[in-house]
């Protein structure tokens, strides 16, 4: 009786297993940064991995910097005065950096943000442009023109663009894209500092721990979210430096952490990278960031740590 007992205990835990939803996960290398995606499904479609691969490799022949066979290489090496025709990709994230140029009037700068991003041994190039008068030549957005809608070109070859506040974004939306095209109901995606998930709890990989503690101590849940990006300037990979325009003099915060969490992973990633730029003596003052989209900024003054976030934003305290 026991041995029948023990059998059919066996083929029921079998037989759930086998009708559960089972975790699909993939992991990519790209663009310096790894992409993880979890799909939970009872039965996938194998080829969206495939599609997902041809995808991911469209994207960087357009905006890795670094490959000499990108369109995004070839614009950077590009002569003044040369036309030449972009892809949708870069003229929509163009588009993007753009504005967001004209709406923090200049503080974020595509044309230097690379530079900026980059270590500290780099500050030393900035220097170099601020002191020679060369900044307001090279490392300005102006010298590129449109003409048409996706014909490029540069008024100055040493001017270059730098996608790296929209590269997190851009690649999450686009494997979050494909994947409900598939009418895929639970999965997750992260890549950098960009998250966005779907009906997806269960073994939700770990976050930063550093963003975790912070978040701990301010009583804030992000399992409430389901699209963020997050900025944390004590990591030396992501910390930025803002250019202070009056003084024409390097602004370097050493303690800031930034939360974004909007629908869009694209909004996400370029608000939670370029922010930290922003003016905090005027920050200070607010009592509310002005803003419809959850932002929350946390940073160190006097050995203190200040708190200033978005009222649609107070939702995810606990």
């Amino acid at each position: 009786m026991f041995r029948l007992f023990l059998t059919l205990t066996i083929f029921l835990n079998f037989s759930l297993f086998s009708f559960s939803n089972e975790d699909y996960s993939k992991d990519y290398n790209l663009l310096g940064n790894k992409l993880k995606i979890i799909i939970k499904t009872t039965n996938l479609d194998k080829k969206v991995f495939k599609r997902i691969k041809k995808t991911l490799k469209n994207i960087e022949l357009i905006i890795d910097p670094y490959n000499s066979s990108s369109f995004l290489y070839r614009f950077n090496a590009l002569e003044k005065n040369t036309e030449i025709s972009a892809p949708d990709l870069f003229v929509d994230t163009f588009n993007l950096m753009r504005n967001y140029n004209k709406i923090t009037q200049n503080s974020f700068n595509p044309t230097a943000f690379s530079i900026l991003t980059n270590n500290s041994s780099d500050l030393k190039k900035i220097k170099f442009y601020l002191d020679t008068g060369l900044y307001d030549k090279c490392l300005n957005i102006s010298n590129i023109k449109t003409k048409i809608r996706n014909v490029f070109s540069k008024k100055l070859s040493c001017t270059k663009i730098s996608f790296d506040s929209a590269i997190h974004g851009i690649i999450v939306e686009n494997i979050k894209y494909i994947l409900e095209r598939e009418n895929l109901e639970s999965f997750y995606i992260s890549f950098g500092n960009t998250i966005y998930y779907k009906n997806f709890e269960s073994n939700m990989p770990s976050y930063n721990p550093r963003i975790q503690e912070i978040l701990d101590i301010n009583q804030i849940s992000l399992k409430k979210f389901s699209s963020y990006s997050y900025l944390d300037i004590a990591d030396k990979k992501v910390r930025t430096f803002n250019i202070n325009s009056a003084s024409r003099k390097l602004v370097v915060k050493d303690d800031i952490v930034i939360i974004v969490s909007s629908d869009s992973p694209v909004n996400n990633s370029i608000l939670s990278n370029t922010l930290n730029l922003l003016d905090f003596d005027t920050i200070k003052k607010l009592k509310f960031i002005n803003s419809e989209i959850p932002i929350l900024i946390i940073y160190k003054e006097n050995d203190f740590y200040i708190r200033r976030y978005s009222k649609s934003f107070q939702q995810y305290f606990n």
